[in-house]
């Protein structure tokens, strides 16, 4: 027994003992009691025929977690799917489904996320379809240009399917658009204020969504450009640990066959180039400094041609490899990725402090003549690789 300044609260089913002020008990009996069919006195966080029996006293939030892998091992053996629907974010199946995910995987169970409140200030923010698409179109023309890892057609024809079942997800996602491609005269503004406290609040709640992850590298590139640091330089730590738990760090390894799946995969090959890219970025001023994420191989698969993917029609004639990508029929993001693969190295140069930097310079140095003939040919007024090979 313990007094209940001392003993951490266990939880909805805790009762005031009225014999005794100060002391919890629970509605129910424990396992050992209740096996036993003796009387329980319901002491948290263990009864008194327990405590002088020296038996183990579990009650029945321990039992249900017993049951769910009861559960899943019947399930697993017979080969069987089920949905398990999970009615608060805060469950610990949430954290047990991250945990231990190769048990949620050979059961084939599905976990349904839990939404998230909207506040009204919120749902102000972000306004009608129209004020959405507003701030949509105003993105795709500035951000989207040079950092396009959302999908135009694909977020344009989901904007109701996701008001409906991702509404606090697509929320965010439209406030980071608005975040940062508006311009303003100080970085501490109430938007951006409101937009961590509402990523947090997403993020903390166990939602693991491709959105949330968009939202994210948005809010970094707003710190980024108004030189907020160190929370830029932990915001995209931040974006790669989530990209890892979604798999999307797997995703330029290898390039589906399908048309079907193809949008979905180049929009997470584009978002994990994107932390790629930031992250090597961030460690201009450090080089000495360890990336958060590993270097991409030569069989890594870059992003596609811009033109094939603002229209959400693939190309197969135009897949290209770090180790194949020797043609102009690059998109503009995939000669990005180019560029901070070799800014990549030039930081391992750093620092290992090598002199053997010719070949390397060489390599870059292509990398800016290539940039400027197909700037000249696209009339291009920003080219962001040749930015980064300068840098």
């Amino acid at each position: 027994m313990s007094t209940s300044n001392e003993s951490p609260s266990p939880g909805p089913r805790a009762l005031a003992n009225p014999g005794n002020a100060g002391v919890l008990a629970l509605r129910w009996s424990c396992a050992t009691c209740r096996q036993s069919k003796r009387r329980c006195d319901k002491m948290y966080p263990k009864c008194t025929l327990c405590s002088q029996k020296n038996a183990p006293c579990n009650y029945p939030g321990r039992r249900k977690r017993q049951k769910l892998k009861n559960r899943i091992k019947a399930i697993t053996s017979q080969g069987g799917v089920r949905q398990l629907p999970f009615p608060s974010a805060n469950s610990s199946f949430i954290a047990e489904r991250f945990l231990d995910p190769d048990v949620f995987y050979r059961a084939q169970l599905t976990v349904v996320n839990t939404d998230v409140a909207v506040t009204d200030n919120i749902a102000n923010l972000v306004g009608s379809v129209l004020d959405i698409q507003t701030t949509s179109d105003q993105f795709f023309k500035s951000v989207h240009v040079w950092m396009p890892i959302i999908s135009k057609p694909h977020f344009c024809s989901n904007i109701l399917s996701r008001l409906t079942y991702k509404r606090a997800e697509l929320f965010l996602l439209v406030l980071s658009m608005k975040l940062c491609s508006t311009r303003v005269e100080t970085w501490n503004t109430p938007l951006y204020e409101t937009v961590k406290l509402f990523h947090f609040k997403i993020e903390t709640s166990g939602v693991l969504s491709v959105l949330v992850l968009q939202a994210a590298i948005l809010i970094a590139l707003y710190e980024l450009g108004h030189s907020i640091y160190p929370a830029a330089y932990l915001s995209v730590g931040s974006c790669a640990r989530y990209a890892t738990a979604l798999g999307i760090d797997k995703s330029i390894l290898s390039s589906s066959a399908t048309q079907a799946q193809w949008i979905e995969e180049e929009e997470c090959r584009r978002i994990w180039w994107a932390i790629l890219v930031l992250d090597r970025y961030l460690n201009l001023s450090d080089p000495k400094r360890h990336l958060i994420t590993p270097d991409a191989d030569l069989e890594s698969y870059l992003p596609a041609d811009d033109e094939a993917w603002e229209s959400g029609v693939r190309n197969h004639d135009h897949t290209f490899t770090l180790a194949t990508a020797n043609s102009y029929h690059l998109g503009l993001f995939a000669r990005f990725a180019q560029a901070a693969h070799l800014l990549s190295q030039v930081l391992h140069h750093v620092s290992e402090q090598s002199n053997e930097t010719a070949q390397l310079r060489r390599t870059i140095f292509a990398l800016v003549n290539v940039s400027n003939i197909e700037a000249s040919m696209r009339r291009l007024e920003y080219c962001s690789q040749t930015a980064v090979c300068y840098a």
